[in-house]
């Protein structure tokens, strides 16, 4: 039974990930993602993961879908009438019958601290008790993200390094079409001048906070002040450096430290 189900999840994820691909407008992405969050949690569920379950479903199906919708919602320019106000009379009832199912599904669970917690007799006493000879780590925590649950820890930093490049691609992209458009208005400016120091054009364009200054062997016209900033670039060569000293120290520090 749960074999089949795990084909069910399964089908679902890759279905709701093309469909995400695939999608012609945000709001259904945004839609096809939640829904691939909340069947990536029942997955999690499946093997036993509870945390990693709650987690899922809280931030990924929940939190960050709520807030996708919400900026789309509201970026977005509406060209048919709002749905009917009085939906929201049906809407209200439900929400709150599943927020009293949530307070007493809250009530059931154990007192904060209380050393005969589920989460305090089981799988915790062999971390406590034998991590120091398994992992040779003195820090429990450490040995618990680095060893036991390496590969969740691998899988969470793939995440962060996957949104980091995904936003690099967006503003590149973005950075792109700045240019181009600049260079389309640069085109059509019959003002343009050359300075006589050669190789230095200087464009007034309409709307802007300023003149654009395009250098011989340059990538192309830079709004004086806009991205990439100066502050940008030279706080970021000041502070990576320090940010990756201090990764170190606290993985080396987190790993033999107590």
């Amino acid at each position: 039974m749960i074999e089949a189900l795990d084909v069910v999840i399964f089908v679902v994820l890759i279905v709701a990930a093309v469909l995400a691909l695939v999608a012609k407008d945000l709001l259904t992405a945004v839609a096809m993602l939640t829904a691939y969050s909340l069947f990536v949690s029942l997955l999690f569920a499946g093997v036993s993961a509870v945390d990693v379950s709650l987690v899922e479903a809280a931030l990924g199906a929940g939190v960050t879908g709520l807030l996708l919708i919400a900026a789309i919602l509201a970026t977005t320019r509406r060209s048919e009438p709002r749905p009917d106000p009085r939906r929201r009379y049906v809407v209200l009832p439900l929400v709150g019958l599943f927020l009293a199912m949530m307070l007493y599904a809250a009530t059931g669970l154990p007192d904060r601290g209380d050393p005969e917690a589920p989460a305090q007799l089981g799988v915790s006493q062999v971390y406590l008790s034998q991590s120091l000879a398994d992992t040779e780590t003195p820090n429990v925590v450490t040995s618990l993200l680095a060893d036991y649950r390496s590969q969740d820890t691998l899988g969470e930093t793939l995440v962060i390094l996957t949104a980091a490049l995904s936003a690099a691609m967006v503003l590149v992209r973005r950075r792109d079409e700045d240019d181009h458009v600049e260079d389309s208005a640069e085109g059509s400016d019959e003002d343009s001048s050359d300075t006589d120091g050669g190789d230095v054009a200087t464009t007034e364009i309409e709307g802007g906070s300023g003149p654009t200054t395009e250098i011989e062997g340059g990538s192309g016209p830079t709004m004086l002040g806009a991205y990439p900033s100066v502050v940008v670039r030279v706080v970021s060569a000041v502070l990576v450096p320090f940010l990756l000293l201090f990764g170190v120290y606290i993985i080396a520090h987190g790993h033999y430290g107590p």
